[in-house]
């Protein structure tokens, strides 16, 4: 790059030098050689003037030249580096007479500039024949770099002024197989000196969108030569703003440091016009912004004291990204404030179900009914959507004032999460879930077929009804307790991952209720003599305790016990968690002794209690002595 800009203004020089002698001295087809020549020799390429060249020294020095072009490397893939409509050089006639140039204007007409990195890394603005190799001239291994060599000469001429008018520009890396064009090229230099100050803006056309654009370097003569210089940049499009200021060395750039700032309205347009598009489920709009400080070494790219909003999400933290891999590696350290991630989950679309029928008429000996789940309350068949997964590998810590997933809410919590290959493992250290405290672990392995899901739970202290409406939507069981459970599946939509759940649990609640049934009504109901049951309530409890395993999506438990002042219980069951139905038989215990084993079934929003009558009479008659006591309620 260096070399090219020094080709530019020594080329320029040669025109200045036309204007002073040419109109006087040379004629136009030996300029026209010459430039060629000096152009061969500082490049070796070749500067081709095919249309005529106009001198002029009134009203001011200047002279133009037509359809130009520059040959482009021998292994490029088009035959011209540059090609232009017209160049037209306008330079001051007082400085000139004191021996500085000074160019008051140059324009670029219609230029057409093709950059292109071959396979091997090489780019074709690197100009001159390869110096050969030779053992002898490479240094032994251990042995300190020669320094870099002095940079070129430049020649002393200033540019107040640099247009660029309908421009394009393409770039071919035949390494990455990608091209990229920028159309509509309009651009303003000012470019006094390479100690002085450059400044640029202007406007151009990427990808079908306008796009705006300032630049300023404070140095850039110590710029090319690898150094560092103050640089600040401002890029404006429909999709996008960045802003930078802060510092560059060496061009291609090999650090960058400095404040950065960048925001998008919907980064799902953003992914689209950079040609990656970017699968979001939901219909947030998913408007991106950061601020922090950016330390860039090639690979590598570091956020510090970032401020992150994406759409209600606000995160503060540092981040690093490391490029150049398989997938782009995210790590970091960010603290959230309230996390919805409903916006951005897939619609659930529940598969049809029949409806349910009307609900029978049942005698205490008959058997129970089998119900059928209303379509609203199906599982949902839509596909999960996780190729987010396989997009960037990451190594975070979060911690999260609240996160919401469907209907499901953890407050404050802090998880470490790790990202490799689509394998998601995430612990949960601490967290707080319905007024419950604990830790978690998820697995969730996207490269599976079909993907596979493991969670782990620990939590004390948790309002298990509000937990359980929540996450299953069963609301029937109130109470303070503890939860345990290690469960997995495997499956590619919400009803494929319920219908393969496999695991086991424990619950202990406290001072709760079972909702929607009184069971000593209902025990003293299937007494003869008993009174009518009572319909609705409640059945209050000391405690509950039990454990459960899942298999293939059925929930079995077999050690239930309730211990009550009033009607203590056994129980044993299942839970369909695919049908979203129980078939679960409870023995509450009348007086202590008077055992009335009452059946509960049907689904989990249309629950029935009936009192199972042959084991009832059985009771009955095996403890003929407390009917009398298990009849009457107490005074």
């Amino acid at each position: 790059m260096n070399k090219l800009l020094v080709a530019l203004a020594g080329l320029v020089a040669l025109l200045v030098l036309a204007v002073v002698a040419g109109p006087a001295l040379v004629p136009t087809d030996t300029i026209r050689t010459r430039l060629a020549d000096a152009v061969r020799t500082a490049t070796d390429r070749d500067l081709k003037i095919a249309g005529p060249i106009r001198v002029r020294l009134i009203p001011s020095p200047g002279v133009t030249a037509e359809t130009v072009t520059f040959t482009n490397a021998a292994w490029a893939t088009t035959p011209e580096m540059v090609k232009l409509t017209s160049i037209d050089l306008k330079i001051a006639l007082l400085p000139l007479l004191g021996g500085r140039i000074e160019v008051v204007r140059l324009m670029l007409i219609e230029p057409e500039i093709n950059l292109e990195t071959a396979k091997d890394g090489r780019a074709n603005w690197q100009f001159g024949r390869p110096a050969a190799s030779s053992a002898s001239t490479a240094a032994p291994p251990g042995a300190t770099p020669a320094p870099p060599a002095a940079p070129a000469s430049r020649p002393a001429i200033a540019f107040n002024d640099i247009r660029i008018e309908s421009g394009r520009a393409t770039y071919r890396d035949l390494r990455a197989g990608t091209v990229q064009s920028i159309d509509h090229i309009a651009l303003t230099f000012a470019f006094l000196g390479f100690e002085f100050p450059l400044a640029a803006s202007g406007a151009a056309t990427w990808n079908g969108e306008p796009v705006t654009i300032m630049l300023k370097a404070d140095q850039p003569g110590i710029l090319l030569d690898g150094g560092e210089s103050k640089v600040e940049l401002a890029l404006a499009a429909a999709p996008l703003t960045l802003g930078f200021n802060g510092s560059v060395h060496g061009l291609p750039p090999r650090r960058t440091m400095g404040a950065i700032e960048f925001t998008t309205p919907s980064l799902r347009r953003l992914a689209a016009w950079t040609g990656s598009p970017l699968a979001l489920a939901g219909d947030a709009p998913a408007a991106l912004s950061i601020k922090g400080n950016l330390n860039a070494a090639g690979p590598q790219l570091a956020f510090e004291k970032a401020t992150i909003a994406f759409d209600a999400i606000h995160a503060t933290g540092d981040l690093r990204l490391v490029t150049g891999g398989p997938r782009p590696i995210l790590s970091g350290k960010l603290a959230t404030g309230p996390l919805d991630l409903n916006p951005y989950m897939p619609e659930a679309k529940p598969a049809a179900a029949n409806p349910i029928p009307p609900k029978p008429v049942a005698s205490p000996s008959a058997p129970p009914p089998t119900p059928s789940p209303a379509a609203d309350e199906a599982w949902s068949d839509t596909p999960l959507d996780l190729a987010v997964l396989h997009a960037v590998d990451a190594d975070l810590s979060l911690t999260a004032e609240t996160l919401l997933w469907r209907k499901l809410r953890i407050d404050k919590s802090a998880l470490n999460l790790k990202l490799q290959n689509g394998h998601l493992h995430t612990d949960l250290v601490d967290i707080t879930l319905y007024r419950g405290h604990g830790q978690a672990t998820l697995d969730l392995d996207a490269a599976a077929t079909p993907p596979t899901i493991g969670l782990a739970l620990t939590l004390t202290g948790a309002d298990i009804n509000a937990l359980f409406d929540a996450a299953l939507g069963l609301d029937r069981i109130a109470g303070t307790g503890t939860l345990e459970f290690n469960v997995k599946a495997s499956g590619a939509s919400q009803r494929a991952l319920v219908a393969t759940l496999d695991g086991t649990g424990a619950l202990n609640l406290a001072d709760g209720q079972i909702k929607g049934v009184n069971l000593l009504d209902l025990a003293r109901s299937a007494i003869p003599g008993g009174g009518g049951a009572k319909s609705g309530g409640n059945t209050s409890f000391g405690t509950l305790t039990g454990t459960f395993r899942i298999a293939a999506g059925v929930l079995h438990n077999e050690d239930l016990q309730m211990k009550s002042g009033l009607v203590p219980a056994t129980g044993a069951g299942t839970v369909d968690l695919p049908a979203r139905t129980i078939n679960y038989r409870a023995v509450p215990q009348l007086a202590g002794s008077i055992k009335i084993p009452v059946r509960i079934t049907g689904p989990w929003t249309r629950i029935s209690y009936l009192p199972d009558g042959a084991d009832n009479v059985r009771g009955l008659i095996q403890q003929p002595g407390s009917l009398l006591r298990g009849l009457l309620p107490k005074r």
